[in-house]
C-alpha cells in the first residue's frame, strides 16, 4: 500500500513539475515575443495541470496575440471559473477578445466571448457589442443567442429610434420561436411610440402574425371565444394579406365550433379572396367549404 502511495505521489509531482516547466518555457517565449511557441507551451502546461487559473490567463493572452480568438475566449472563461478572485481580469480579457474578434470578423469567437461576459460579469454593460452580436446571431438563425443579447442591446442603444428598431427585431425573433405572448406587447410598444418609423409597418405585420398564432393556439386549446378575439386582431390594417386570409380561415373554424355554419362558410369564402388557386390557404378553405356540402360561389 505504501508503495502505491509513493508511486502516486511521484506521478503527481512529475505532472506538477511538467506543468511548471511548460509554464516557464511559455513565459520565456512570451517575453521574447514568440507568442505561438508560448501558446503551445501553455497548452501543454494546462494538459498536465488542467485546473490552473494562472495558466489559463497566460494562455488567453498568448491566444489573443496569435489571433486564436475562440481559444482565448475559452481560456478567459476558464480563468473566471477556476479563480473567482480574478473575474474582473477575465472579463477584461474577454472584452479584448470581443474587440479583436470584431475586427477579424470572427463570428464564433465574438459569440463565445460575449456569452462569457454574460456568464461571469452579467452587470458589465456590453454596449454596441451586444447589438452587433445579437444581429449577427439573428442572421445566422441562432435564436437562443439573439434572444439572450437583444434586451441588453436595446438597453444600450444610442437613441430611442435605435432601441425600438432592436425591439422590433426582438419581437420577430420571439415570433419565430412562437413566443407570441411576449412578442405581442413588444410590437404594440413599437407601434404606439412611433419612434422608429422605418419599422412601424413591419411591427404591424409582426403583430398580425402573432395574433394569428395566438388565435390558433387558443382554438387548439378549446377556447374559441378567445381565439375569435385574436383572429379579429389578425385582420386589422397592417397585417399581411396571407395572415388576414389565414385569420378568416380561423374565424371560420371558430364559427363552426359554435355551430354557426352560415357564418363559418362566409369566413371560409373570405379566406379565398386574394388567393391563387392551389395555394395552401385557398386549398384548406375550399376543402372546408366542400366538407360542408357547399360549392364555391361564383
Amino acid at each position: 500500500m505504501r508503495r502505491w502511495a509513493a508511486a502516486l505521489l511521484a506521478v503527481t509531482c512529475a505532472c506538477a513539475r511538467s506543468a511548471a516547466d511548460h509554464e516557464e518555457l511559455g513565459d520565456r517565449a512570451y517575453t521574447a515575443g514568440d507568442y505561438r511557441s508560448a501558446l503551445a507551451e501553455y497548452q501543454l502546461g494546462i494538459k498536465a495541470r488542467p485546473r490552473s487559473g494562472p495558466l489559463a490567463a497566460k494562455l488567453g493572452a498568448a491566444a489573443v496575440h496569435t489571433e486564436e480568438y475562440a481559444l482565448a475566449a475559452d481560456a478567459y472563461r476558464t480563468l473566471a471559473r477556476e479563480d473567482r478572485s480574478r473575474v474582473d481580469e477575465a472579463a477584461d480579457g474577454l472584452e479584448r477578445v470581443v474587440r479583436a474578434a470584431l475586427g477579424a470578423n470572427d463570428r464564433g469567437a465574438l459569440t463565445s466571448a460575449l456569452a462569457g461576459l454574460r456568464e461571469i460579469a452579467p452587470a458589465r454593460p456590453l454596449g454596441r457589442y451586444a447589438a452587433l452580436a445579437a444581429l449577427d446571431a439573428v442572421d445566422r438563425g441562432d435564436t437562443a443567442t439573439a434572444l439572450a443579447l437583444l434586451p441588453a442591446a436595446t438597453a444600450a442603444a444610442s437613441s430611442a429610434a435605435r432601441a425600438d428598431s432592436l425591439l422590433f427585431v426582438y419581437g420577430m425573433t420571439l415570433a419565430r420561436v412562437r413566443d407570441c405572448g411576449t412578442a405581442v406587447p413588444v410590437f404594440e410598444g413599437v407601434i404606439r411610440r412611433q419612434r422608429a418609423p422605418v419599422v412601424v409597418e413591419s411591427a404591424r405585420e409582426g403583430l398580425g402574425l402573432c395574433a394569428l398564432v395566438q388565435g390558433q393556439l387558443a382554438l387548439e386549446g378549446g377556447r374559441p371565444a378567445e381565439a375569435e378575439g385574436w383572429f379579429r386582431r389578425a385582420t386589422a390594417p397592417g397585417a399581411s394579406p396571407d395572415v388576414v386570409r389565414a385569420a378568416f380561415l380561423g374565424l371560420g373554424d371558430v364559427r363552426l365550433a359554435q355551430g354557426d355554419i352560415a357564418a363559418a362558410l362566409e369566413s371560409y369564402q373570405q379566406a379565398l379572396v386574394g388567393g391563387t388557386p392551389g395555394d395552401t390557404i385557398a386549398q384548406r378553405a375550399q376543402e372546408k367549404i366542400n366538407s360542408l356540402g357547399k360549392a364555391e360561389p361564383e
